[in-house]
């Protein structure tokens, strides 16, 4: 009965450093992949007209898809002077899925501004 107990708890230990490290790897690249499409999508604007709304997400889409994000799991909002992307990224579990939890979803958010200097 006791070496269940540990078995039970050294699986759940695992599940924990295995699935707690694939979710802190999916958010990193969540992260990394936001603030780049954010800064993709406000280089396309220009003095002159600034930041074109069609433009700027399809900068940010083009670029979180060739980060291997799928295009329904990116949401860009664009502002006068900013853009903001936020990705969604699921990853399947390994161990937690024991329990029942077979995907673990991560959210993070980039923004990027424009700044003209003279």
């Amino acid at each position: 009965m006791v070496l269940l107990l540990l078995v039970v708890v050294a699986l759940s230990g695992a599940g924990l450093v295995v699935d707690g490290g694939r979710a802190l790897v999916a958010r990193r690249h969540a992260s990394n992949t936001a603030e780049a499409s954010a800064r993709a999508a406000v280089a396309t604007a220009t003095p002159v007209s600034g930041i074109d709304q069609a433009d700027a997400v399809a900068a940010a889409l083009d670029y979180a898809t060739r980060a291997g994000v799928p295009a329904l799991d990116v949401h860009v909002t664009v502002g006068v002077d900013f853009v903001t992307v936020t990705i969604v990224e699921r990853r399947p579990t390994v161990f937690l899925i024991l329990g029942g939890q077979q995907t673990m979803t991560v959210q993070a958010s980039g923004t990027a501004r424009v700044t003209y200097t003279d």
